[in-house]
């Protein structure tokens, strides 16, 4: 059940206010929030307290299930025992799953209430589609009618010039492989109420357009620095044994490890996000978030280290 009824991520951003007034979805969100409250759900620190215990449960889980799969694929197979004790771990991974992003969402309404003065309205168009880009990291409130998954905002990941009509939502099902196939390939358009976004615009990135921000990131100096931060971004996550803040995987919810590909072609087809149980050709989770726009480096960026590309 959504904590208040609004698609968003944890930047605090909302989707889908394109009919709305920014007073009418600030008000609600508080009343919500208040109401959430009274009720003794825990916000604040006590809530940051309480998704990291779950956290810490969630590796565990997820660490137990792995043996136990790997237990599975040996000679010996599962025992009845293990069996059981597979289904068991498989639901508290779920209700686990379910009550980090009633964590989300509480530290999603916090940061737009404390930060309302300046968030703003945006309708996306031809100019300003680098916003749905940048805000694409773990929306909240989309869900599969197929199979209940969550949805991720996709794009054609080809093109260098992104439309409005080039964005899609698609099943995370298509990431879980299923034998020779993948467990679910559903997708859908997005509605025009989805073009309305509600987000802090004064990141220096919103100041441009797309077509703007795209020429910045060809410059041979930007591109080094970016190169730098994010190679040295990398080498802070990964000697303190952590993952990235933005993003989790769908299928074991724990945040996602920063990677970069052996031969890439460019900035924009060097890292990517990965499940911190990936292994290469599908031999792990096969989860991943590639990172093939300058917006997206710049929210990983800023997200991190509190500072985007520009």
């Amino acid at each position: 059940m959504n904590f208040f009824d609004r698609l968003k991520n944890g930047l605090g951003t909302l989707f889908g206010v394109l009919v709305d007034t920014k007073a009418q979805v600030i008000s609600g969100i508080k009343r919500a929030y208040d109401a959430y409250r009274s009720r003794g759900g825990p916000t604040g620190a006590e809530a940051g307290d309480e998704i990291m215990r779950k956290k810490e449960r969630l590796r565990a889980v997820n660490d137990e299930i792995i043996h136990l799969r790997n237990k599975y694929m040996s000679n010996r197979g599962p025992s009845d025992r293990d069996r059981k004790r597979w289904n068991d771990l498989r639901v508290e991974r779920e209700q686990l799953l379910s009550e980090l992003n009633q964590g989300k969402e509480v530290r999603a309404a916090e940061k737009i209430i404390k930060t309302e003065d300046v968030i703003d309205k945006v309708e996306i168009d031809l100019e300003t589609t680098h916003f749905l880009q940048g805000n694409a990291f773990d929306i909240l409130g989309k869900q599969c009618h197929v199979c209940g998954r969550t949805m991720k905002l996709q794009w054609e990941r080809r093109l260098s010039v992104v439309k409005p009509k080039d964005f899609y939502w698609g099943c995370t099902g298509w990431y879980v492989q299923q034998g020779d196939l993948r467990a679910c390939t559903y997708s859908e358009k997005l509605q025009r109420n989805d073009y309305g976004l509600m987000t802090d615009t004064t990141a220096p990135e919103f100041s441009v357009t797309a077509e703007e921000f795209g020429i910045i990131l060809t410059d041979k100096g930007t591109e080094k620095i970016i190169y730098t931060r994010l190679n040295d971004l990398k080498s802070d996550l990964s000697s303190g044994h952590r993952g990235v803040e933005l993003v989790t995987c769908p299928v074991h919810g724990e945040n996602m490890v920063l990677r970069q590909k052996q031969n890439p072609t460019g900035l924009l087809d060097t890292y990517f996000l990965a499940c911190p149980h990936w292994k290469p050709n599908n031999t792990g989770c096969s989860f991943m978030e590639k990172l093939k726009s300058g917006p997206q480096l710049s929210a990983l960026l800023k997200s991190e280290t509190g500072r985007g590309v520009l």
